[in-house]
């Protein structure tokens, strides 16, 4: 099957999610987005029509953590259906799921809208909590960015909820039906390689084994491989090591560095970068976002 980030590129590449994007601006004025489940990052940072306050909020650690903490416990409580959930700053985001073939592949996130309009003392608190923050901006941008805040009361938020899970919805029959063309397909020989390094992930595997195994030239196989996965051949055996690791991860007592040779790293330090540069963050810190999830 194609790996869950292959799926999520083609998603957001297609005209089918560019042409609702465009109209869902327009008819909200809010920002849309999709993640994977494992992104590890403010999901609507940089996105057309971004809060400028949520925008100036990613730029501090302090604050970057909070919202963090905010789309951790979204993500958890939309694993089913759609939600929606007030940050530190009281603005609501909303998640809605994205699933292929049953599993939870991303999710739809919007938001960055008040339930209603804040009173001079609600501003003045939310002005306060924000200067502990330390952010490089003036107290009248940030006082502009809430008075321009679009305002959904919950029926709203429902109706919204609503419509982006009708969405997902349509998503999901585009992207079973992805894979059930890929699957199609793929060639014999691509469906070869693809059992061979699930088979032998956490021996090293070379390139010139496995074209050898397939008996056909490293050249051809690196051609076909990246045409038909997206992918190079090392890309997706780190991929396909990083998500055994996340099996292991679960257990709190498996020591990092096991886990990195015990799924087919040479090195610690070669398996961290690689875990981060995948998941979006460490070993360690997922394995703890994981616990919190739990």
């Amino acid at each position: 099957m194609l790996s869950e980030q292959v799926i999520i590129q083609k998603i957001i590449k297609s005209d089918l999610f560019h042409r609702f994007c465009e109209a869902y601006g327009e008819l909200t004025n809010l920002p849309l987005a999709l993640r994977s489940p494992d992104y590890w990052y403010p999901p609507l940072y940089s996105v057309k029509r971004e809060n400028p306050l949520c925008s100036a909020v990613c730029k501090s650690k302090i604050a970057c953590s909070s919202c963090l903490k905010t789309q951790l416990a979204l993500t958890k409580a939309s694993r089913d259906q759609g939600k929606a959930m007030q940050c530190d700053l009281g603005l609501v985001d909303i998640a809605v799921p994205v699933k292929a073939c049953g599993k939870c592949i991303g999710y739809l996130y919007t938001g960055q809208f008040l339930s209603q309009k804040q009173t001079k003392t609600e501003l003045k608190k939310t002005l306060s909590d924000i200067r502990n923050w330390q952010l490089n901006y003036s107290p009248s941008m940030i006082e502009n960015s809430f008075l321009a805040a679009e305002v959904y009361e919950p029926s709203k938020q429902q109706a919204i909820i609503e419509l982006l899970t009708q969405f997902a919805e349509r998503v999901s029959e585009q992207v079973d039906s992805m894979v059930i063309k890929d699957q199609m397909s793929e060639p014999i020989m691509i469906s070869r390689a693809k059992s061979y390094m699930k088979d032998n992930y956490a021996i090293t595997i070379k390139l010139s084994k496995i074209s050898d195994h397939l008996k056909i030239s490293q050249y051809h196989f690196c051609r076909q491989f990246k045409k038909y996965t997206g992918l190079s051949f090392t890309d997706y055996l780190n991929r396909l090591r990083i998500e055994e690791a996340k099996l292991i991860l679960i257990a709190p007592n498996c020591r990092v560095g096991e886990v990195a040779y015990e799924v087919g790293f040479q090195s610690v330090p070669h398996f961290s970068r690689s875990f981060k540069r995948i998941a979006g963050m460490s070993p360690k810190k997922w394995r703890e976002r994981k616990s919190e999830i739990r």
